[in-house]
This record gives C-alpha cells, structure tokens and sequence, in this order.
C-alpha cells in the first residue's frame, strides 16, 4: 500500500458512495489478493459499518475467526469515516483505474465482508490433521471425511452462521454440496447475514453450484439482510441471467 499517502479522498459528501462503491469492487479482486491484504480491506469494512470491535474474541482452534478479529481489535478507536478513507485509498492502490470500473450508479448492491472471501488464501495444512473439524474437511473438498460425519455435526453452523452448505457454494464444490443436500442440510438456512447458499454460489459467479442447490429446492426469492435477493449479489453476467429466468 505505497501510494495511501498520495491518495485524496473525496469530498465528504461523496465518501460514504465511494467507499460502498470501492467494497463492491473488491469481491471481483478477492481472488487475486493475499491473505494480509484481505484482511487489512476486512478490518476497515467493519469499523466503517459497525464501529469498534464489539465481539469476543474466538476460540482457540478457530483460527481464520481470530485472524479476522485481530485486524478489526486493530482499528482502535479509528472513526468511520477514516476507515472509509483508508479502505478507499487502498482500492485505489490495488486498481487505480477502479472508478472507472463501477461507474456512476447509486452504489454496490452488495459488500465484501465475509470470510468466505479468504478462500483460496488460508493455509489448511497448518492445521495439526487431529484439530480439524467439519468446516475444514469441507473448506478441503473432503467428501470421503464428511461423510463419516454424523447428520447433527452436519447442521452446525460456524461465527458467522454459515453452514457446511455456505461454505460449499463458496468454493463452488459441487459434489460436496450434492452430498449434503442428500443427508438434508436445510437448502436455504441462512448465515448471520441472512444470505442462503444460493446468495454465496451466485456471488462467487458458481453457476454449476446454483445448478444443484435449485435442482434441491434453493428459493431465489429470499433476500438477505440488506433485502437482496441472489440474482442482485451476482456480478457475473451469465449467473444474473441464469437466476433471471427463475
């Protein structure tokens, strides 16, 4: 992040429309962005939303939760609207042509804030094989481990309410997905955010996953906590239009 201190942040009026406009940005980069850096965008995304840090710190083996925890606890007493500048300033170091990306409309319909949108960047294997548990056999695509799980571990849901389900449409795992869906994991539980599996497939552009969880009675209707629906979280053109014919 060289290039924060030549950054000028926009007008106070404006501020809060770029900084939702730079969040939505951020998922189509998501991907590409080590696991430090995505935790630096995370921090400032909730101390512009919510404000100090107001949780409990996670439990000992939940490492990726107190990751997440340790660079939110981090901001301090940071106000939102500097968190706002800092997570713009940052965007635009990352894609200094961003703006020209998102366009002038009435902002994002959508923001990154999930961990879901570390994958690709945790380290697994640094977890001791006896201390795994369930969202990482999913996290790893290993059916033949969650299988051998019982139905009631199947159904549990991690610090952010997201099920084995959740996490499965976020990696685009399919066959995992099929073989919950088969043990009858709730098609459309919700996380802490109100969003279902169908919101996670269709933000991360999974157009086999959203295949399967409507082949399993996945509502396109349900909006999540902001009131959006699954189609409205998709950047992807082709996903938008699979969800449009439902």
């Amino acid at each position: 992040m060289d290039d924060l201190e030549e950054y000028t942040a926009p007008p106070e009026g404006e501020l809060e429309s770029s900084f939702l406009k730079a969040a939505n940005l951020l998922q189509s980069h998501a991907g590409s962005l080590d696991t430090e850096k995505l935790l630096y965008f995370y921090a400032r995304y909730k101390q512009a939303t919510e404000g100090t840090c107001n949780i409990p710190k996670p439990g000992f083996f939940d490492f990726k939760g107190k990751q997440k925890w340790e660079a939110w606890k981090s901001m301090g007493d940071m106000t939102k609207d500097e968190a706002m500048k800092q997570y713009v300033a940052a965007i635009s170091d990352v894609d200094p042509d961003w703006e020209l990306k998102v366009g002038t409309g009435e902002g994002p319909r959508t923001s990154w804030v999930r961990v879901s949108s570390l994958a690709g960047n945790e380290k697994d294997d640094d977890i001791p094989e006896k201390d795994k548990n369930c969202f990482d056999w999913v996290k790893e695509n290993n059916v033949s481990k969650v299988k051998d799980l019982e139905t009631q571990v199947l159904q549990e849901k991690d610090e952010n309410g997201m099920t084995l389900l959740h996490w499965a449409a976020d990696r685009g795992y399919s066959e995992m997905a099929k073989y919950l869906l088969e043990r009858k994991i709730n098609v459309n539980e919700r996380d802490a955010d109100g969003q279902t599996a169908l919101h996670y497939a269709a933000a991360c552009g999974h157009a086999d996953m959203i295949r399967v969880l409507l082949d399993h009675g996945a509502d396109v209707s349900i909006q999540d906590s902001e009131g959006l629906q699954a189609e409205e979280c998709a950047e992807d053109n082709a996903v938008k239009d699979l969800l449009k014919l439902l």
